[in-house]
């Protein structure tokens, strides 16, 4: 039994006729004649009622019909699978990434990446960048982005401007300059990340603090008057538009941070498109931001 024959099979039944199922695949009529005759002859049942030029597909080709089709589907996937490795396409790509560009954008960047490749596989796994080293030198993903301050140079894909802010009700909202020792004076929303076994709170300032995993989760906390943060301006130019948040004149208020890739193999196309995607946004649809 042969893939051709199968297939020339589902196509007479679908098409209704030889003369049909040739124009579909592209063969000789009399090709595909041969090809259902030799596989009716391997299974010993007749698939059609020939009659004339009328032509019938009996009740057990019909009952066959489903299987064969997805027989067909499962060689196509085979063959594209195949044709993806010989092309170095991965068949698989897991991602670590934090949340500091919008999920929106996100969204469309796997929603094209699926597009572009189809028979690849995608895993997401949300974390602090902090964390990324691990789970990339530990196999557990095979690329990831996120902010950085001290990313080695080789990594950077771009910059991201940071704005300290608070919500309008907030006491700090009211200071036309902000200090070091006013920012203490009040919580803190902190990055948390864990550490060799521990959690580390990034870029602590005053005694009080609240810890959160996540820069939505940060920026959340905020905009319900919870405390202070320095947040990527990617997250909250909406909210600064519609004056959700305040932006405080102080020395870190525009202070920027850059924005890393860490991968486990060089040119492998998929996580090589995924990362110029990443650039791409950075570079122009972020740049200002």
């Amino acid at each position: 039994m042969r893939i051709e024959q199968i297939e020339a099979f589902v196509k007479t039944a679908e098409s209704g006729s030889f003369a049909n199922a040739a124009i579909a695949l592209g063969m000789r009529r009399s090709t595909v004649s041969a090809a259902v005759s030799a596989l009716e002859d391997e299974l010993a049942i007749n698939l059609f009622q020939r009659s004339g030029n009328s032509l019938q597909i009996t009740p057990i080709a019909q009952s066959l019909l489903a299987d064969s089709q997805r027989l067909l589907q499962s060689a196509s996937r085979i063959r594209q699978l195949s044709n993806q490795h010989l092309e170095g396409i991965e068949s698989e790509l897991r991602i670590a990434r934090d949340d500091a560009l919008p999920e929106i954008f996100w969204h469309q960047c796997m929603h094209d990446l699926h597009v572009e490749f189809p028979q690849t596989s995608t895993s997401v796994y949300l974390l602090p960048t902090q964390e990324h080293h691990e789970f990339i030198d530990n196999g557990i993903v095979d690329i990831s982005f996120g902010v950085n301050n001290a990313v080695d140079p080789n990594f950077r894909l771009g910059m991201i401007e940071q704005r300290t802010v608070v919500s309008p009700a907030h006491p700090l909202a009211n200071l036309a300059q902000v200090t070091e020792s006013d920012l203490s004076q009040y919580t803190q929303i902190c990055l948390t990340f864990l550490q060799k076994g521990q959690l580390v709170i990034q870029n602590q300032i005053g005694r009080q603090y609240s810890g959160l995993t996540m820069y939505e989760l940060i920026r959340d906390a905020v905009l319900r008057g919870d405390g202070w943060a320095i947040l990527p301006t990617t997250l909250i130019q909406t909210h600064l538009k519609q004056q959700q948040l305040v932006s405080l004149a102080t020395e870190t208020a525009l202070s920027a941070t850059y924005f890393q890739c860490l991968s486990r193999q060089a040119n492998r196309k998929v996580a090589t498109w995924l990362k110029n995607r990443v650039t791409h946004a950075l570079t122009h649809e972020f740049k200002g931001w």
